[in-house]
């Protein structure tokens, strides 16, 4: 580590100030999750089914570990430095002792143990009579792409999902891996537990070692602009929303930004299959992740002309080709996609939606229900239309290309009827590999106000002041308008820029 990189200014003390209490919070709710298990139905084990979980528990304290982490944010901003070596360290060790806890609160790590569960399973004549659909076509086990997991009610790992008539949303990528880690377990489903953490601690690394080399690379990794690779690690591997989703979740989304963050260094590396193969794979774990790839190809297409395009293009269409043949049941194959479209909840779009009811209901509308949900979901189909058009317009270069994914990502989360808040952990992950733009402070403020909930009577009125308090701060400081932009070279990246003649009038602009 260079001297650059180690000197500490005179204001490091704000910022060491911060990020020691932002430890400590999350250090002890972190023993919080490990011990609270062991207090009381000994019997049932340390890991065993919650019956009521809630996705937003525990919200309070890890709303309160979000001042120190802005203020930690802040200090940095204005100077204040610390270490690389700390941050990583520290970082480790928090991550580490949220990794093996039980789930506190999302469940749907075990929703994922449960579909691979099932491809296992050779599903009974009665069930195949019934539904044709029901078994894989090349493989023996259940289709979980159209067969409910209800189907293996008598399983034991049945008693552990939330969720027994949805058929699976997520990409076959993710299928085969639920299907390789539950092989590997056997018929213990805690050992599946501990595989699936093990994965997504592979990834979490992954993720925060990408996010140094995106700085280091970018020739800035200490920080002389403002952000540098201990900032990158402070945004994401600090972020309480990320502590809660990553280690201590396990949610799928990590691997999703992975991919995208991976494929954003693979471009600037010049690495055009490995980004085209990334963001495939990403693709084919979560269906909004596809914008990444379209982009990609269109800025091919204009950079490197059709026949460049054309071969990514067809590259895409063949892994996916090969990795949905296990599953591939038609249109049924959607089933589960097209369900989670009809539901909502204390989303934006969804407080619209209840918010919209009544108002058609008095006005003598049939089914008020059913019209507002149609009105709230085809303008939002045709908002996020018109978003990714002019993506595709607009991007020309490489900013282009990711600043517009971050937009298309962010319209998504307002208009969808169904958002939580892991959904935000790949614009985190981007805005923390990424020089400072647009994006980067609504997107972190978002991840603290999407924690917030609001309960109380008349209910419809507390789950809209719920809405504004979460959508609300981000929508507005995005509209305050883009940050002054650093003049960072974010494109040159394999080697420095020759240094400018000693005579030279002007300096020589970098790349």
């Amino acid at each position: 580590m260079s001297a650059q990189e180690t000197a500490t200014p005179p204001r490091s003390f704000a910022l060491s100030r911060w990020v020691v209490i932002l430890f400590v919070g999350a250090a002890a709710l972190a023993v919080y999750f490990l011990v609270a298990p062991t207090i009381g139905h000994h019997a049932s084990g340390y890991y065993r089914p919650r019956k009521f979980p809630f996705s937003y528990g525990y919200n309070r304290p890890l709303l309160l570990l979000f001042i120190p982490y802005a203020l930690a944010l802040i200090a940095w901003r204005r100077g204040a430095r610390i270490g690389l070596g700390w941050l990583l360290g520290g970082a480790a060790v928090l991550h580490l002792a949220l990794l093996f806890a039980p789930l506190p609160q999302s469940q749907d790590m075990y929703q994922y143990l449960l579909y691979g569960r099932m491809q296992l399973i050779h599903p009974s004549a009665q069930l195949v009579q019934a539904n044709p659909q029901a078994m894989m076509p090349f493989l023996h086990g259940m289709n979980p792409y159209t067969t409910q997991p209800v189907a293996i009610w008598v399983d034991s790992w049945y008693s552990w999902i939330h969720w027994p008539l949805q058929t699976s949303v997520y990409g076959p990528v993710w299928s085969l891996l639920s299907l390789g880690v539950a092989k590997a377990a056997g018929s213990s489903i805690t050992t599946g537990f501990l595989l699936y953490k093990l994965v997504v601690l592979a990834l979490d690394a992954a993720i925060v070692t990408m996010i140094v080399f995106a700085w280091r690379w970018r020739g800035d990794a200490s920080g002389r602009d403002g952000q540098g690779a201990g900032w990158g690690v402070l945004a994401y591997a600090w972020n309480p929303l990320v502590l809660i989703t990553v280690p201590l979740g396990g949610l799928v989304d990590v691997a999703v930004a992975a991919c995208l963050l991976g494929a954003y260094l693979a471009r600037r590396r010049g690495r055009m299959g490995l980004a085209t193969v990334l963001l495939t794979v990403a693709s084919l774990i979560k269906v909004y992740a596809v914008i990444g790839l379209v982009l990609h190809l269109v800025l091919l297409l204009r950079d490197r002309g059709i026949r460049t395009a054309a071969k990514h293009g067809a590259m895409f269409a063949g892994i996916a080709a090969v990795l949905s043949v296990p599953y591939w049941a038609g249109i049924d194959t959607f089933r589960g996609l097209f369900h989670v479209a009809d539901l909502s909840n204390k989303s934006l779009a969804g407080t619209v939606q209840k918010l919209l009811t009544p108002v058609l209901g008095g006005a003598g509308v049939p089914s008020p229900g059913d019209a507002a949900g149609a009105i709230v979901r085809w303008v939002g189909v045709g908002l996020l239309a018109w978003v990714v058009i002019w993506a595709i317009r607009r991007v020309r270069t490489e900013d282009d290309l990711w600043l517009s994914v971050l937009a298309v990502l962010s319209v998504y989360f307002l208009v969808t009827p169904w958002f939580l808040y892991w959904y935000l952990l790949t614009p985190l992950v981007l805005i923390a590999a990424m020089p400072r733009n647009r994006f980067t402070v609504p997107v972190l403020a978002f991840s603290g106000t999407s924690l917030i909930t609001a309960a109380f009577p008349p209910w419809l009125a507390g789950q809209a002041v719920q809405a504004l308090a979460r959508y609300g701060p981000p929508v507005a400081i995005y509209m305050r308008g883009a940050p002054k932009r650093e003049p960072v070279d974010d494109l040159t990246i394999d080697s420095p820029p020759p240094p400018a003649p000693a005579l030279a009038a002007e300096p020589i602009p970098a790349g």
